[in-house]
């Protein structure tokens, strides 16, 4: 009597703990997964949160760039960022052959910057023509003092005229490129008689051999917001060359930019992606 008294009691008891702690009244009891989700203080705050600016470069078809507005009413573009020894900066991407968007990380030539081409596509999007390494110089002074916003002048060459979109001047040995910004010459090539150039400053084109091959003449798009005049010439033996203020690349680069662009191509040299903005 007391034996059956104490079991059903047990009985009564296991239940009425299985139904208060929600768990089986017989065999093993099973473990609840639970996810647990720690907030730290510090995201709770909005102004905690940095500012993320990589939807400039995230976006397909080159979105971003009408986002920023740089492009203007140009058909094609050509940015040259200055970050290549940068360890933390933000790149620009490049199209892949398989259509993915990825990070610019080629650094096949010598440099430090990074120079991209785009053209308007027929559905109103961006299509990247090539990237390279290029130098930028801003020759006797700062890199920094070449920043700003430029159009095609002219094309240049000890070559004859690969197809120039504007005017092309084939070089002769008397042909300077005058760098004194005393002179009223000054960014401009001149040609002169047996006594020479009227300045020291100035370098024999012709003396410059592959370095002159071909090139190009920028001037700022709007006046005294950019260096007065770049030279854009040819990149020798991976060497940099302070000579010009200006942008050094490959030769076939240098060829194919004289053969494709013309004054409507808006040019704009920065420190940063976010920099081009309001440029």
């Amino acid at each position: 009597m007391h034996k059956r008294l104490y079991t059903s009691l047990t009985a009564v008891t296991a239940l009425v703990l299985s139904v208060v702690l929600m768990v089986p009244a017989f065999g093993a009891v099973k473990e609840q997964a639970v996810d647990t989700i720690l907030l730290e203080p510090e995201t709770l705050w909005e102004d905690e949160v940095p500012v993320d600016l990589s939807w400039k470069t995230q976006q397909d078809k080159g979105r971003w760039i009408d986002e920023m507005g740089i492009a203007g009413d140009s058909k094609s573009l050509i940015l040259v960022i200055n970050n290549l020894e940068m360890e933390s900066s933000e790149e620009i991407p490049v199209q892949t052959r398989n259509g993915k968007r990825a990070q610019s990380s080629s650094r096949e030539l010598a440099g430090n910057s990074r120079l991209f081409y785009y053209s308007r596509c027929a559905d109103g999007g961006w299509r990247e023509v090539f990237a390279v390494n290029c130098y930028i110089s801003g020759g006797s002074g700062e890199d920094e003092d070449i920043y700003g916003v430029y159009r095609l002048d002219s094309a240049f060459g000890l070559e004859s005229d690969p197809g120039s979109l504007v005017s092309y001047r084939q070089l002769s040995q008397k042909d300077y490129w005058i760098t004194d910004p005393e002179d009223e010459d000054f960014g401009a090539i001149y040609t002169a008689g047996e006594e020479g150039p009227g300045t020291k400053e100035a370098v024999r084109l012709g003396e410059m051999k592959a370095f002159s091959n071909y090139g190009m003449i920028l001037k700022p798009e709007t006046e005294g917001d950019a260096y007065p005049a770049l030279v854009v010439n040819c990149q020798q033996a991976s060497t940099e060359d302070d000579t010009f203020s200006g942008i050094q690349l490959s030769q076939s680069h240098v060829r194919m930019l004289i053969q494709s662009i013309d004054q409507d191509t808006r040019i704009m040299i920065a420190g940063e992606v976010e920099d081009l903005e309001g440029m």
